[in-house]
């Protein structure tokens, strides 16, 4: 990042919502859209964007969803593949050529797509489900080619071996995760703030998608990464939105890759899951795509990884890692000890 875009982030940016320079990665493996849950069997468990071995990313195609476990969030075990392309794909092993009306072409052909990205494992009652994004012919002009899809554990164990929910896919956009409120009702949640109650099987959606009410930004930016937690008796609603380099100054619009400047998690509160969601505020500058936890010191969590697009800001790139957080009044943002960064 050049001095200039530095110096206009420092002024844009809230000092409180920085990472603070003790955040590490957790482990040296390229992974993006990092997600992280505290399971009922004292593990936590890791799910991201990962690539294919040889290859810079994962636009293109990649393997399918790795997983990582630990008993304490400093030592990690690989677990290798819990669903793969090869082994598990059913409906979702399709390569097609998203510039040619979605045509099916060659396997690793040039421009050739079939990658999942952005899983999320959830652990609901004693099963685990993870939801997924992955590239998918447009469905309708215009249309970003991508889809959304539900899996479950055929085991009960977040190892798996993993099964489809339904026969296709739920939505047809991107960044799914999964809700569960305290009265046990599932929601999913994707994109920039959709919802839909699931029905209590799991098997599809109950009722019709909401695409929640929020103060929106003027103009308002692409939004994506949608996570929801509840916290203090409220609903909050995470996004992902791109700071935006406009010449003289920086804010959240709309813009292309050369203008990119951090990758920020923003969040808006509401009473309801179903919105309306008020004024939104940047809780970590260079913390988009991300998830809350609460570890077992009764802590409340965020995860992270550092978008390596445009050399945006951010302490390190493609790399998991977790950030402690602290309420400031009804704000959430990374917790700091004395000399913090």
């Amino acid at each position: 990042m050049t001095e200039k875009r530095m110096k206009m982030l420092m002024e844009f940016a809230q000092p409180e919502s920085l990472i603070p320079q003790n955040v590490k990665p957790l482990f040296d493996v390229w992974l993006r859209d990092t997600h992280i849950i505290l399971a009922r069997d004292g593990y936590y468990y890791c799910t991201g964007t990962t690539r294919a071995p040889g290859t810079e990313n994962a636009k293109l195609y990649n393997d399918g969803i790795r997983m990582w476990r630990s008993p304490d969030l400093r030592q990690w075990e690989d677990m290798g593949l819990v669903w793969s392309f090869e082994k598990d794909a059913t409906w979702q092993n399709r390569w097609y050529a998203p510039g040619g009306g979605g045509r099916e072409c060659e396997p690793f052909s040039d421009q050739a797509h079939r990658a999942v990205y952005a899983p999320e494992i959830h652990q609901i009652n004693s099963e685990f489900y993870i939801a997924v994004s992955m590239n998918w012919p447009p469905q309708e002009p215009g249309e970003e080619g991508s889809c959304t899809f539900l899996l479950k554990s055929a085991s009960g164990t977040a190892a798996g071996p993993y099964v489809d929910v339904g026969n296709g896919p739920l939505t047809h956009r991107i960044d799914a995760s999964l809700f569960v409120d305290d009265d046990g009702t599932v929601y999913y949640v994707w994109q920039d703030g959709r919802v839909a109650k699931m029905k209590r099987d799991m098997s599809g959606f109950a009722e019709d998608p909401h695409r929640v009410p929020q103060q929106h930004f003027s103009p308002e930016p692409y939004c994506e990464g949608a996570f929801i937690f509840k916290a203090r008796g409220k609903y909050h609603l995470c996004l992902a939105i791109w700071t935006m380099d406009e010449g003289d100054h920086l804010e959240y619009s709309v813009g292309s890759v050369p203008q990119k400047v951090s990758y920020d998690c923003v969040i808006a509160t509401a009473d309801s899951v179903y919105g309306p969601y008020g004024e939104r505020y940047t809780a970590i500058t260079g913390g988009g795509h991300n998830n809350f936890f609460v570890d077992k010191d009764g802590r409340l969590c965020a995860t992270m990884f550092g978008n390596p697009v445009n050399e945006s800001y951010a302490p390190f790139y493609a790399r998991p890692a977790v950030i402690p957080m602290e309420w400031k009044g009804e704000r959430v943002h990374p917790a700091r000890r004395e000399n913090d960064g």
